[in-house]
């Protein structure tokens, strides 16, 4: 018998061959096969046994489970910031799993109601801006074209809104649930806007009772922004690492006389946290017969804290002087001003909103070819034409225009720049940059005849959740329901995700949604702030 084909025994294989299982290799062998593994797949490994349980739960091994699907995730770029020394990795990574799994499922893992003050005419303190009076219209079927703005406002996580029953102003950690007083006083006021960004919350409000009579029909408010600064602080609790300080900053008034409560007098505004800057367009109610609407566009400076409040001090006896700190103005562009820069709206505006950044205004104009109403366009453009007038506010300096009709070629590539975040954000280092607001809102026409009603990008996740409306001509299907999905930009062409039917009744009552890669924020049709979580 030839020895040499001897299988070998048993105890041969136990003595010397101690790999029994996966999670026994060396572990830049596991590591190298577990790379091969999917995050769902990953997560699903740690049910196999005790052991796998340990092996696929270390710390290290989930870091590397990071670093491989979830490089962009919002832990990723801020671990060292947010989760201190030691991060809990296996639970983070199961966490971003679950996430991600539901968003590329286009799936809510769990929906969320709050209930807010809503906009009633006499009957609540919330009177908001009326926009433009224009609709679209495309034969038997009408749609909105810009909402009324919500009763709420959320960034960076943080939804400030006013509580039904305290009447109470309030700001909801997302990721915390936990619930911070907004030192804001709104008894005798009435709310017209208020907006969360850069950190700092401006409230724009006017007092309750007329301030004098301004015809023999119409009566003036006077009206006033408050802002406070909104800070992230380590929190002393144990429950949570962060918590939120919320201190008043300053106060001015926005309009020398005052505005009537109306849906007539109109203004949009914007700030950042060193500016704030407010278009103003009010009917002419001149006794000489004049047309034209009033219009103009101010430019405040308001980094500078200061505890003076003009509406504690109508007569203005106790108002700083001009070498004290406050608000104050650098720039106001009158009509003939607006005119010369090609921003003068009149009887057809355009304005759809106003951005700034720190040293340039930006005015965001769009028209389209189905616009109906008191103020739609008298020569309609050819599709949807957007544009973006700059105009630096300190010193002087060229205007930047930039537009864009989405006129389209024969292979229906209507805007080359709308659409995914690949196109949005070419340039990777841009990723956790804010979108430059010099670009025209293309986002809005980048499937015509979609109407990209709102939308949610999250460029340094490179997730982008969008909402369009559309009137499709056909006969066979006129109207198409609208539609929230997700976009994901990666190296790979990844299809457009569609959420089920319900969710633009559970978000898009307002027509606006807010949020990143861990959840939207929007209204239902009851009025209730809807939270989709991931």
């Amino acid at each position: 018998m030839n020895t040499n084909n001897t299988q070998p025994t048993t105890s041969y294989i136990e003595n010397h061959c101690k790999v029994r299982d996966l999670i026994d290799l060396p572990n830049d062998i596991f590591l190298l096969i577990a790379s091969y593994l999917s995050a769902q797949d990953a997560v699903l490994c740690r049910r196999v046994s005790r052991a796998w349980f340990a092996a696929f739960s270390n710390g290290d091994v989930s870091w590397n489970f990071m670093r491989w699907h979830f490089t962009r995730s919002r832990e990723m770029r801020t671990a060292t910031a947010e989760l201190g020394d030691k991060p809990d990795w296996a639970r983070i990574f199961a966490k971003v799993a679950r996430r991600y799994y539901y968003l590329r499922t286009a799936k809510p893992r769990l929906i969320e109601k709050v209930d807010v003050v809503q906009e009633l005419p006499g009957k609540s303190s919330f009177y908001g801006v009326a926009p433009w009076n224009r609709w679209l219209r495309w034969n038997d079927n009408t749609a909105v074209f810009q909402d009324r703005d919500p009763t709420w406002c959320v960034d960076d996580g943080l939804l400030v809104y006013q509580e039904v029953v305290s009447g109470r102003y309030v700001a909801y950690d997302l990721e915390t649930r936990h619930r911070i007083s907004v030192p804001f006083d709104g008894a005798d006021k009435t709310i017209r806007r208020l907006r969360l960004t850069c950190g700092v919350l401006v409230i724009e409000w006017c007092e309750r009772e007329p301030y004098h009579q301004l015809n023999d029909r119409e009566t003036v408010h006077r009206h006033f922004a408050t802002a406070f600064d909104v800070r992230r602080q380590p929190s002393s609790s144990p429950d949570f690492r962060f918590t939120w300080d919320i201190t008043f900053r300053s106060e001015w008034k926005i309009h020398f006389l005052g505005l009537p409560l109306n849906n007539h007098d109109r203004f949009f505004s914007a700030h950042t946290s060193t500016h704030y800057a407010l278009y103003l367009w009010q009917p002419n109610r001149s006794p000489w017969g004049e047309e034209d609407p009033l219009e103009q566009l101010t430019i405040w400076d308001i980094s500078a804290p200061s505890p003076y409040r003009p509406s504690l001090d109508p007569t203005g006896a106790n108002k700083p002087g001009a070498d004290q700190r406050g608000p104050a103005v650098v720039n106001r562009f009158t009509w003939r001003d607006l005119e010369f820069l090609g921003l003068r709206q009149r009887h057809t505006p355009r304005l759809r909103e106003v951005l700034l950044d720190e040293a340039n205004v930006y005015v965001h104009e769009e028209e389209h070819r189905w616009l109906v109403g008191q103020h739609s366009p008298l020569s309609p453009p050819r599709h949807h034409e957007v544009r973006c007038t700059a105009v630096p506010f300190l010193g002087a300096g060229p205007r930047w225009v930039d537009e864009c009709c989405a006129d389209g070629d024969v292979h229906m590539s209507f805007c080359p720049r709308a659409g995914s975040l690949s196109r949005v954000f070419p340039d990777p280092e841009r990723r956790d940059a804010v979108e430059w607001p010099g670009r025209p809102p293309c986002w809005r026409h980048e499937e015509f005849p979609y109407l990209t009603v709102s939308d949610v990008p999250d460029p340094a996740a490179g997730v982008r959740i969008v909402a369009r409306q559309c009137f499709i001509m056909e006969a066979l299907s006129s109207f198409v329901l609208p539609k929230v999905s997700l976009e994901e930009d990666d190296d790979d062409e990844t299809p457009e995700l569609r959420f089920a039917d319900n969710m633009w009744w559970e978000l898009l009552a307002k027509g606006r949604i807010e949020g990143d890669e861990r959840w939207v924020v929007g209204e239902d049709s009851t009025g209730r702030v809807t939270i989709v979580r991931f």
